[in-house]
């Protein structure tokens, strides 16, 4: 039995999974390459699922002045995203619910993780991970970035977050930017699955011996 202890130690230790970037998770207001929209273009990457004006939203950058600033500035890997895109970006009073997908195919969902920091005007009120609260709000809102972790509740393949977002009037618009690691499922090498056969055959004849 040694021989098949230590030959099948050595198959997990060929197998151990190693984090992975998640590649399907994206900022807000930016295209397939991670780069900001221009002023006004839709983002197709988020979706408003809640609130007086639905579907995709629309990237805003300082083009058009107030609110940005106050607004947080342009950077290179993210863009503020509300229900209108051009103007002052005022939008009704009302609970907007911005919604993004991303995929663990390929990936253990018990070991996903995901850091960013979000801004919002008004206020966050909080973030979903798979429709479930994870109680996290904006706490300096439109003026500076609010961290943000999700450790838990996601599952297999496709995942979803909301980034929960009130407007109590005037201009509206959410900002995130987030990364998010996992372990990629392993598939053993070919020369571990050599080396744990040949424990195998050794554990045979071992057994063949003694009898």
């Amino acid at each position: 039995m040694k021989i098949f202890a230590i030959t099948a130690a050595l198959l997990a230790a060929a197998s151990v999974a190693h984090a992975a970037p998640i590649t399907t998770l994206f900022n807000t207001g930016v295209d397939a390459t991670g780069t900001p929209l221009a002023n006004g273009t839709l983002d197709t990457h988020y979706t408003l699922v809640a609130g007086p004006i639905l579907g995709a939203p629309r990237a805003a950058d300082s083009t058009n002045g107030f609110p940005i600033p106050p607004w947080i500035g342009d950077d290179s890997i993210s863009a503020w995203i509300g229900p209108v895109g051009d103007g002052q970006l005022n939008g009704p009073v009302a609970t907007y619910d911005y919604q993004t997908t991303f995929s663990l195919t390929g990936f253990s969902a018990a070991s996903a993780s995901i850091t960013g920091l979000w801004a919002s005007d008004n206020e966050g009120v909080d973030i979903l991970i798979n429709g479930v609260s994870t109680g996290q709000v904006t706490t300096s809102q439109f003026t500076a970035f609010t961290t943000f972790t999700i450790t838990s509740g996601f599952v297999a393949g496709l995942n979803t977050i909301d980034f929960i977002v009130h407007n109590a009037g005037g201009p509206t618009g959410v900002r995130v930017e987030q990364t998010g690691t996992a372990d990629a499922n392993v598939v053993p090498e070919p020369a571990a699955l050599a080396l744990f056969g040949m424990g195998a055959a050794m554990l045979g004849f071992a057994r063949r011996r003694r009898g």
